[in-house]
């Protein structure tokens, strides 16, 4: 038999040892009742932060991708349609179904999506879903804006035509 320093033998077992292991399960059960009391959901400010990132990429994607059959961006025709330029390339009707297929598509489950342009007196709003209105003044908003530039090809000179545009998703319900 091995005996160790002191003259004790391994197969003596000590109160420490007893004492550390008891510690060392209190230890993962207090950890363990932490972990749920916390929950396993993601941090409030993560999810805003995802939530405002999501924005700026419907914002980014509608400026950028182009109308299906058509050299413009899905912005771009809007503008035209806001400002008023004639002839439009692409037709309001055609312009707010295409808008609606795509946002329903990109929108996040269980949220809403709000276009809005501006231009002195006219406006382009699209809600997507179709059947939900403007968000209650309570619900938290997540808005991303810029404005969308048009040059005006005129027969004496060009006009330079900004446009006001916000995308802004809020829960629904």
């Amino acid at each position: 038999m091995a005996v160790l320093k002191g003259g004790l033998s391994r197969e003596k077992g000590g109160v420490s040892d007893i004492l550390s292991i008891a510690f060392m399960f209190l230890i993962v059960v207090f950890a363990g009742v932490l972990l749920h009391s916390y929950r396993f959901g993601a941090i409030n400010s993560a999810v805003d932060r995802q939530m405002q990132l999501k924005a700026e990429y419907l914002y980014r994607t509608l400026e950028l991708s182009q109308v299906e059959n058509y050299s413009l961006s899905y912005l771009g025709a809007v503008a035209e349609n806001v400002i008023g330029v004639s002839p439009q390339v692409v037709p309001g009707d055609y312009l707010r179904s295409e808008l609606d297929l795509l946002l329903s598509y990109l929108r996040p489950p269980g949220y809403a999506v709000v276009l809005e342009l501006a231009y002195e007196n006219s406006s382009w709003v699209q809600f997507s879903p179709k059947d939900v209105g403007p968000p209650a003044p309570d619900v938290e908003k997540f808005t991303f804006s810029g404005k969308f530039t048009i040059v005006i090809a005129g027969a004496g000179e060009n006009r330079v035509a900004q446009a006001n545009a916000t995308v802004t998703i809020f829960k629904m319900g």
